[in-house]
């Protein structure tokens, strides 16, 4: 039996609402990225993926939410967040901050189908029976491993002989520094864990509806929830209430249209789901501190 089978969600259908991004290929289901978090771009929305995700904070500091919970971290800390985390990252005061993150299917380390290794140390992260330290500060006495390790992926060079072979040996570095130095923590309860599935549920609704009218009534209802109790828990997951989510998710998505398109101001409020254009336009500068055309034309 493969990892992959061992995680398992009560609704089927949450499947359609997580991310959509494809990292990597089939072949090696692996990808890096760099990510600025600045006055252009002052957040990445709470969002989730059954890959696990590793992020250095190469220069600055932010503010980082994972399963509701706030987290600071500054130049050289390391983040590791597991499968099915919900996660965002967010601008802190007026800084900036440079980010590189890994993200890999841990279906990656498997030997073969029936390696004990993989079944003792990975399977528990998929089914949700370990949790790892969300972020290795420099302060750390474990902390230079893992820096070794996350520097020698992110400047592998993909294209030499044997990068493959070069990123799975660094990540089960990784993995082995995690139980080493006792890492591993026993995962949240069933009671909790149902919790954030139903704020994944909610977030994933939105992001598949903000184009239209959405309600709290609308939200609580496809959740199963009363409207008191999905508030309740929306804010206590994401740290925000779910109209400021919604006003900023579709905000997020009007800069990417300002940057991407030629579609003037209207047609993009209209687009992401604003329905007055002043209120688009109020909305957009208490965000980037700036108005929608002022925006596009830093951008060119």
């Amino acid at each position: 039996m493969n990892i992959g089978d061992y995680h398992s969600l009560n609704d089927k259908n949450i499947q359609q609402y997580k991310e959509k991004a494809v990292h990597g290929s089939s072949l090696q289901p692996f990808a890096k990225y760099h990510t600025s978090i600045s006055e252009m771009l002052p957040f990445y929305p709470i969002h989730w993926h059954e890959e696990m995700e590793i992020i250095k904070v190469q220069s600055g500091k932010g503010w980082f939410c994972v399963d509701g919970a706030g987290y600071e971290a500054s130049a050289g800390d390391i983040l590791i967040l597991r499968p099915f985390v919900m996660h965002s990252i967010n601008r802190l005061d007026d800084n900036d901050m440079e980010l590189d993150a890994i993200v890999f299917n841990l279906r990656l380390l498997e030997t073969g189908e029936a390696d004990l290794c993989t079944l003792k140390y990975f399977a528990p992260l998929l089914n949700d029976k370990h949790s790892v330290p969300v972020v290795v500060h420099t302060t750390d006495s474990w902390y230079s491993p893992f820096d070794q390790s996350m520097t020698s992926i992110l400047t592998c060079d993909a294209d030499k002989e044997g990068a493959e072979l070069d990123i799975k040996a660094n990540l089960y570095r990784v993995f082995f520094h995690l139980y080493n130095n006792r890492l591993m923590n026993v995962a949240p309860g069933i009671a909790e864990d149902k919790q954030q599935y139903t704020v994944r549920r909610a977030l994933e609704f939105i992001r598949a509806e903000y184009m239209n009218e959405i309600t709290i009534e609308k939200i609580a209802k496809h959740c199963g929830y009363s409207e008191f109790y999905m508030m309740k828990l929306f804010k206590q997951y994401t740290g925000e209430s779910c109209i400021n989510y919604i006003n900023n998710y579709r905000l997020t998505v009007a800069g990417r249209q300002l940057r991407d398109t030629d579609d003037d101001v209207a047609t993009v409020a209209y687009a992401v789901g604003f329905n007055n254009v002043s209120y688009f336009n109020r909305q957009f500068k208490r965000q980037y501190g700036m108005t929608p055309k002022e925006f596009r034309k830093q951008l060119l």
